[in-house]
């Protein structure tokens, strides 16, 4: 074993997180030796000609965040950065406004001036409000629905969601079971559009618990789901978040990450070792400390020795990844925004084209970039991405600009048109889907324990394990600033390093602090239901004609 093999700590994944967690080991204690090991090379060519020249020669960091060079008019001499991965922050997150902060990058407001559209049983319709008016009876249901998941919500300690009261009830039934209760016909398919983009799955795939959480995690279901200021979807970066990674690479130093060097083996001897094995290099790295920032599902194919405990390994088993495409319509004016529209769109899928089950369309925003150059993303999500990545290209092209004639005039599209280009994140090799991984029904049990408690030497990172914007770059950040604590924390108890000034946010000290802490339940939401019934009834009796 060569000098170059053994070092302090390894860390596996050069996604946000991972190269966060080593970023901030050199910060604390320049004196460890770091590697970070990336399963992905050079980037693998698109099947889209228009991209494969200005993506082939990147290096492939950045786990499921991802920056293009797309062709912006029509002969192809000028491009413009697009994000096809993870792309939003807000001044409200407290891990990535920092970083963003000290790597110098900028970002821009998301653009949402104008009415919004919906379309929900086929029909589209314009909206201002901060959801779809169907009519006053469905408006009222959707209120309703989204004041009881926001009630619920709030009363989740994220740091150990099975405090929440009445947590296995939760935990054994799906988010379709606890919306039944409360909303019908007429405010579901609206719900079920949002599971689809939020989660990438359908409500019926999703733990209720973990999707309580998750929201809990960002803040509420609102905060998820909207474009205003604090929101989810209230700001992007200059250039593209791809930038975080390539600019954090820079500062760890490029020779310490290795790409094209997928983990297939890992070691844990008595001694205290830990030896990795990857594909590329039968002779194991050695290491003290190693830091797993993959996702849930890539940790599987891994051979342990030991093996992970039980409870991580069924934790792992039972976290499916949401299925989810995004694409990007690029055009030479921003048509939408002269008609007073803010290219925002959400679908229940109810138009499908070429006689499919489902259509494509699941969430469309407007997507212009920093430089001005005019855009629409969006996504298909859950059963849409399900149907529509088995069809060809040019029928999921077609499909969707189908769609987009819908809401804006198909002459306008046509005419306005220079580029089409999307990323079917499923097809992505170690990630194998996007936004994030969910969980299963009657899993919940192992959350905390399977996803952020170390084993023996090695810790575990990834936004999956955050417990603030959970799935978010923001949970990225937030889950590498933890494993990186637990091993400086660790090494300074054992000796091996001497720092006083070690950030103790670790999983033991979050983990003895809240272990049986339960959210305070306000008394100020029991009043809002009955305010909201009460309006229901009289409008039902003074304005029959109205519900109709």
């Amino acid at each position: 074993m060569t000098e170059e093999e053994i070092v302090d700590v390894i860390v596996v994944g050069a996604g946000i997180s991972g190269l966060y967690a080593a970023y901030r080991l050199k910060q604390k204690a320049p004196e460890l030796k770091i590697l970070v090991l990336e399963a992905k090379g050079k980037l693998n060519k698109f099947k889209m000609k228009s991209i494969i020249f200005h993506l082939k020669k990147k290096d492939r960091v950045g786990g499921r965040t991802l920056t293009a060079d797309l062709k912006i008019c029509h002969d192809g001499n000028e491009t413009d950065q697009f994000d096809l991965g993870g792309q939003w922050v807000t001044d409200t997150q407290e891990n990535i406004t920092p970083l963003l902060n000290e790597l110098q990058l900028e970002t821009y407001a998301q653009y949402h001036t104008g009415k919004s559209l919906a379309e929900l049983h086929r029909h589209v319709q314009k909206y201002s409000l901060p959801m779809p008016y169907i009519s006053l009876l469905s408006f009222l249901e959707s209120v309703y629905s989204v004041f009881r998941l926001e009630s619920l919500a709030s009363n989740v300690p994220t740091w150990n969601p099975m405090m929440t009261r009445n947590a296995d009830y939760l935990d054994q039934h799906t988010f379709a079971d606890l919306m039944k209760p409360w909303i019908r016909n007429t405010a579901k398919p609206l719900m079920t559009a949002v599971i689809r983009t939020v989660f990438g799955c359908e409500p019926e795939q999703l733990n209720a618990l973990f999707a309580l959480t998750y929201a809990q995690a960002g803040g509420g279901f609102m905060r998820l789901t909207l474009t205003d200021p604090g929101c989810a979807q209230e700001k992007k970066i200059k250039g593209g978040s791809q930038q975080i990674s390539q600019l954090l690479v820079e500062r760890i130093g490029k020779e310490q990450v290795l790409l094209g060097t997928p983990v297939q083996k890992i070691v844990q001897n008595d001694d205290g070792t830990v030896l990795v094995t990857t594909t590329q290099n039968q002779t194991p790295f050695q290491c003290r400390k190693l830091i797993l920032a993959i996702p849930p599902s890539q940790i599987i194919p891994i051979q342990f020795e030991p093996m992970l405990p039980g409870y991580k390994r069924e934790m792992f088993k039972h976290m499916p990844i949401g299925s989810y495409l995004k694409f990007i319509f690029i055009f030479d004016k921003a048509f939408w925004r002269e008609d007073g529209l803010s290219g925002e769109v959400i679908s229940d899928g109810s138009f499908a084209p070429f006689g499919l089950s489902i259509g494509p369309m699941t969430y469309l925003i407007d997507g212009t970039s920093s430089n001005g150059t005019p855009a629409l993303i969006g996504f298909i999500g859950g059963q849409c991405a399900s149907v529509w990545t088995s069809v060809t290209y040019e029928e999921r092209r077609k499909g969707l600009t189908e769609c987009l004639s819908r809401y804006f005039g198909g002459h306008k599209i046509s005419t306005h048109l220079i580029e089409y280009v999307e990323k079917d994140w499923n097809l992505e090799p170690y990630s194998g889907g996007c936004p994030c991984h969910n969980v299963t029904t009657g899993s919940m049990k192992d959350f905390v324990d399977g996803l952020r408690k170390p084993y023996k030497n090695i810790h575990f990172a990834g936004t999956e394990t955050a417990s603030q914007w959970m799935g978010y770059m923001d949970g990225a950040v937030d889950a590498g600033r933890r494993a990186a604590s637990e091993v400086l924390v660790s090494l300074r108890d054992n000796n091996q390093l001497k720092d006083d000034d070690i950030d103790l946010y670790t999983f033991e000290n979050q983990n003895r602090k809240y272990q049986h802490f339960r959210v305070p339940r306000s008394k100020f939401y029991y009043a809002i239901p009955i305010v909201i019934v009460t309006i229901a009834a009289l409008a039902k009796v003074l304005f029959p004609k109205i519900l109709q």
